[in-house]
């Protein structure tokens, strides 16, 4: 599995810059073509050549800088050039955007979310985000708004991916793209297995768990050693949100990743409403979502 295309969605906001930067860095890092996707409503038709203008500008913006960061990054896809291209439709954002995705050869999808309140829940609301999250088909990288510098530039001492699991097949999806990413980075990755179980809430529950989820996540951390990468397990405490979270203030961390059930988004998750806490408390730290199995 390799990653080689990824759309990013672009709204004009103060937002959406974190997100043109966060993408340009991971595009030269990881080799991958971009596409610009905005979606005007159907009121701004007047102003679409301007829009998709401005878009080719930053196209073309984002294509050199990440050619830039390829050119000296470490491991860097030497035998490819990046490609970058604007686009800009007309319609709902949400179903203009899945409908895009849908026609297109894309791997990934990059988006944000928007201050503390994450991406809400009801889709009455028109949040965008929860929309696509919800529907998509292909991986969703999550951008927070407060994104931490140090993942935007890949300063932190060793790339850091948290992934949490709940012994079940449909949870494990997460790991063969968790392997891609890692493996199109470069050196210096560090998986990090964390038991995340629903079930584990209450401390009688934890105990007569623990082992065999001990075992289970062993059994995959030494996979990933066979794959050629560093992987360690660590058995949290306490409800599986709080402790995820803490974990991650506690450990930086460049990449949160996790399967989704199916193609249900959140209301057929693996974690429920983990997954969503997830999304609305870690503020710093980029998540990866990933479809899963039944």
């Amino acid at each position: 599995m390799m990653y080689k295309r990824m759309v990013v969605l672009l709204d004009g906001s103060r937002l959406a810059e974190v997100v043109f930067q966060y993408a340009q860095e991971l595009a030269g890092r990881l080799g991958l073509d971009l596409e610009l996707l905005h979606v005007a409503l159907p009121q701004e038709a007047e102003y679409l050549p301007m829009k998709l203008i401005y878009m080719d500008h930053m196209a073309q913006v984002l294509c050199a800088g990440a050619e830039e960061i390829r050119s000296r990054a470490e491991g860097a896809h030497a035998r490819r050039c990046i490609q970058a291209k604007g686009t800009v439709v007309t319609g709902d954002p949400a179903d203009e955007i899945l409908k895009y995705v849908r026609k297109n050869d894309n791997d990934l999808v990059m988006m944000a979310t928007r201050g503390g309140s994450g991406i809400k829940r009801q889709w009455a609301l028109g949040s965008v985000a929860y929309k696509v999250v919800h529907a998509a088909k292909i991986p969703i990288w999550l951008v927070p708004s407060e994104l931490r510098e140090e993942v935007v530039v890949d300063s932190l001492p060793r790339r850091r991916m948290v992934i949490p699991l709940s012994g079940t097949k449909a949870s494990e999806a997460v790991v063969p793209h968790a392997l891609a990413i890692a493996r199109q980075y470069g050196s210096q990755n560090e998986l990090v297995l964390v038991w995340a179980d629903i079930r584990a809430a209450r401390f009688s529950e934890y105990q007569r768990l623990r082992k065999p989820m001990e075992d289970y996540l062993n059994r995959i951390a030494e996979s990933i050693r066979e794959a050629g990468f560093d992987a360690r397990v660590d058995i949290l405490e306490g409800p599986p949100a709080k402790s995820i979270i803490e974990f991650v203030k506690n450990n930086p961390t460049q990449l949160v990743a996790m399967a989704t059930r199916g193609h249900g988004g959140f209301n057929r998750m693996v974690f429920g409403s983990v997954a969503e806490s997830l999304i609305q408390s870690i503020k710093v730290t980029p998540m990866l979502l990933v479809p899963g199995g039944r």
